[in-house]
């Protein structure tokens, strides 16, 4: 997959996890504050994988490697970020139905930071 490809997925998974995140807590579905916020991390993932693939890397195999991945490439904040994002979206509201209301928005603002500053780099010609 191209980088602009991962980085349209990056986009239309935000913004379907933001509507589903959105519909669920005005409605009080757990579910669909589950599904949203996992698909908001996904596009966290997504917007990585732009940038490393734009970057002539190979896409990293675990949540860790694409830490190092980033790191290599001197990606402090998309690194800060991950790790949020990681443990409000997909740890603590997905797989344990934990919703911190406040870390959760939060982190889809920061993952929404991720997804514009990685635009930019790769739309850069």
């Amino acid at each position: 997959m191209k980088a602009i490809e991962h980085l349209k997925n990056a986009e239309n998974y935000y913004e379907i996890g933001v509507k589903e995140y959105q519909e669920g807590r005005r409605t009080g579905d757990l579910i669909r504050m589950r599904e949203g916020c996992e698909k908001v991390f996904h596009a966290y993932v997504e917007a990585c994988a732009s940038l490393i693939h734009k970057g002539g890397l190979p896409e990293p195999e675990s949540h860790g490697e694409r830490a190092e991945v980033l790191y290599k490439l001197g990606e402090k904040r998309l690194i800060e970020i991950g790790r949020d994002a990681l443990v409000f979206l997909h740890k603590y509201a997905y797989y344990d139905s934990r919703m911190l209301f406040e870390n959760i928005e939060e982190s889809m603002k920061d993952v929404e930071e991720a997804i514009d500053y990685v635009r930019r780099k790769v739309l850069k010609a």
